[in-house]
């Protein structure tokens, strides 16, 4: 087990290269978040987002082991590496790296943007933003893109922000060039009313997650905004 361990601490980041780099780009869509605290398919929801053409998916999981952490993350890595879909983990920068991830979303009490940047150098890198002011430094610092939010109350996330709401959103989305992605609360009946403020996509989770049939409320949240970018390209 020892053995084993040290693999994957070790030699799993020097074989695990770039075989193709990924980018983001201004039309998103739905960036969907695969959180641990909802379930633990992790493979099985990454072959939905993969053969629903998502853009992005995100690896979240707050309460385990940085190891089983990594396993999960190389075990999504090999599935996201040979189609177009991004793979962004949550927070830890070690397992981004190690299991040579897209990605890392980090927040503004994790690790500082400029540290992570001398560590990912290639790599895309969000940052969770809760207001006007902390938008406009992200967007200055480089960052690949942005996490606004929450918009709504959200139960995913008991010690977030307090709502900024619609208003707020779309003033940061005029007061920056970073692409955004509004977080918290968003379901399939508020998206349309998200989208009309110009954000570049809607990041997910217990709307989709919590449902009945994960893969139909997809279809329906990517058909929605199918529709509106038709009328309203970016």
């Amino acid at each position: 087990m020892r053995v084993y361990i040290y693999f994957l601490r070790v030699f799993v980041p020097l074989w695990r290269k770039d075989f193709h780099m990924k980018n983001i780009n201004k039309n998103i869509g739905l960036y969907f978040i695969i959180d641990g605290a909802f379930t633990r398919d992790f493979l099985g929801l990454t072959k939905l987002a993969i053969n629903a053409d998502l853009k992005i998916i995100q690896y979240r999981d707050k309460n385990v082991e940085p190891l089983e952490m990594l396993k999960n993350a190389i075990k999504i890595q090999e599935l996201t590496e040979k189609s177009d879909t991004i793979f962004i983990v949550n927070d830890n920068v070690d397992v981004a790296l190690k299991s040579n991830a897209d990605g890392v979303h980090i927040g503004q009490k994790d690790e500082k943007y400029e540290n992570v940047r001398k560590l990912l150098p290639d790599k895309i890198i969000g940052l969770s933003t809760e207001n006007i002011e902390q938008s406009l430094i992200a967007d200055k610092i480089g960052a690949d893109y942005l996490g606004v939010g929450p918009i709504f109350s959200t139960p995913t996330k008991p010690d977030a922000a307090p709502p900024i709401g619609v208003k707020k959103l779309a003033e940061i989305v005029k007061s920056t060039t970073t692409p955004i992605v509004a977080i918290g609360g968003i379901n399939h009946e508020n998206l349309e009313n998200i989208l009309e403020t110009g954000v570049n996509g809607v990041a997910i989770i217990s709307a989709i997650l919590a449902a009945r049939n994960p893969e139909k409320e997809v279809r329906k949240i990517t058909s929605i905004i199918k529709r509106f970018r038709e009328r309203n390209p970016l």
